[in-house]
């Protein structure tokens, strides 16, 4: 068995040393071939035979000679080109003579040239104005106004801006009588003043920030920082008092309403309007009216249709029932 096994291990290794030494030879001869045929192909129909380029240059340089005999310039080799060349300081001295114009310096100004600046010549200023008195005539232009100042001269007059005259004409519209200028006069209130009723109309929930107060509507009982007032639809709401209008919005539970400014931290919202009359900015004096009473929102339409009316004190909520005459 062991015979059988070194016999069986020999032959493997003469079969794969006869194998690899079989591809080896194969590949070199393959490489050997393919190199061969790329040289012939890039040599074939590139080859240049310079020898007879030089060959052929005197042959050349004769059959110029023979087809151009006038031509004496021609430089042939190892001749220089200052030899050749042939002097034309005679033909430049002579092209002034060709001119039917003089030529003119560049940057001049005064190039004329015949069939094309006939006739514009004679319009042109004699001088062109210099630099100098070009930097100087910014200074003549302010001091013409200056040098008339006589009583009665209208060049004396000095020419006022639109804006300043539709400003002294708005200060002038702002002085009384008395030549002293009116100035807008800051808001104030007080709970002392006391609030002219917007409508007329019992109250249907009252203010309550200590306990809750009965919604019909919602069925439940809660606080309430503002005043309900029953008023038909469509009756005109009047100012509690003298004001500035800050805001002008629409709320879900209250509809379209506005707020203004009484002074010395005092607010006034009016609620569940229509028609408002007033714009945000204008002032509202007391008595004036701002709006109507609108159909009532789904927060009160078992109360019915009313005004929704609350007063605060630096955000704080202000009985206003108390205050209302």
């Amino acid at each position: 068995m062991r015979k059988n096994r070194r016999n069986n291990a020999k032959k493997e290794r003469t079969i794969m040393i006869a194998s690899s030494v079989f591809v080896l030879a194969a590949l070199t001869m393959t490489g050997i071939y393919m190199k061969s045929n790329q040289s012939q192909e890039e040599n074939d129909g590139y080859t240049i035979d310079f020898t007879a380029l030089e060959d052929n240059v005197e042959d050349k340089h004769e059959e110029i000679a023979k087809n151009n005999p006038v031509e004496e310039n021609v430089n042939l080799p190892g001749e220089s080109i200052t030899e050749s060349a042939p002097d034309m300081s005679e033909e430049i001295s002579g092209m002034d003579d060709d001119l039917d114009y003089l030529p003119m310096e560049a940057g001049s100004g005064l190039v004329q040239i015949p069939g094309l600046t006939d006739g514009i010549t004679d319009e042109m200023p004699e001088a062109l104005p210099s630099q100098d008195t070009i930097a100087q005539e910014p200074e003549i232009i302010e001091n013409k106004p200056e040098e008339s100042t006589e009583p009665g001269d209208a060049a004396a007059t000095p020419d006022v801006p639109q804006n300043q005259d539709n400003n002294a004409q708005d200060t002038q519209a702002a002085e009384n009588t008395d030549g002293n200028a009116v100035t807008a006069q800051p808001l104030h209130f007080a709970e002392s003043d006391g609030l002219l009723r917007p409508v007329s109309g019992q109250v249907l929930i009252p203010f309550s920030m200590d306990g809750g107060v009965y919604f019909s509507t919602l069925d439940q009982f809660k606080y309430n920082p503002a005043l309900m007032i029953a008023a038909a639809q469509g009756t005109a709401v009047t100012a509690c008092a003298d004001g500035t209008v800050t805001a002008i919005f629409q709320n879900e539970e209250i509809g379209h309403a506005l707020t203004m400014e009484l002074g010395d931290g005092y607010q006034i919202t009016y609620g569940q309007l229509d028609e408002i009359r007033v714009m945000e900015g204008s002032h509202v004096e007391p008595g004036e009216v701002i709006g109507f009473i609108a159909a009532p929102t789904k927060y009160f339409t078992l109360e019915g249709s009313n005004l929704y009316l609350k007063l605060t004190m630096n955000g704080a909520p202000v009985d206003p029932e108390k205050l209302l005459y």
